[in-house]
């Protein structure tokens, strides 16, 4: 049973399409799965971390500037994780 919702059709506009999901059925639902996961964590920890950098004495610009830099960073490193799980499947 799938705790996230993993959409059934693999051409839908907003789905997480690489030719390791796009292998298998089993591939394209773990890979929502995994990356769900990874986000819903990361999330989290982004939210603490700019709590965090809110107490820091730098200009809003600045401070959103770097917070925007390490979220991007997070996004990318999620997709590099979720292509390293799905060569383990």
């Amino acid at each position: 049973m799938s705790v996230f919702f993993t959409p059934q059709d693999t051409s839908k506009t907003f789905t997480y399409r690489t030719k390791a999901s796009l292998k298998s059925e089993r591939h394209f639902k773990a890979a929502h799965q995994y990356l769900g996961l990874l986000w819903i964590a990361l999330g989290a920890f982004s939210i603490l971390l700019y709590l965090v950098m809110l107490f820091i004495p730098l200009s809003f610009i600045f401070r959103s500037s770097i917070y925007l830099l390490i979220v991007i960073l997070l996004i990318f490193l999620t997709i590099i994780q979720t292509e390293k799980y799905l060569a383990k499947l």
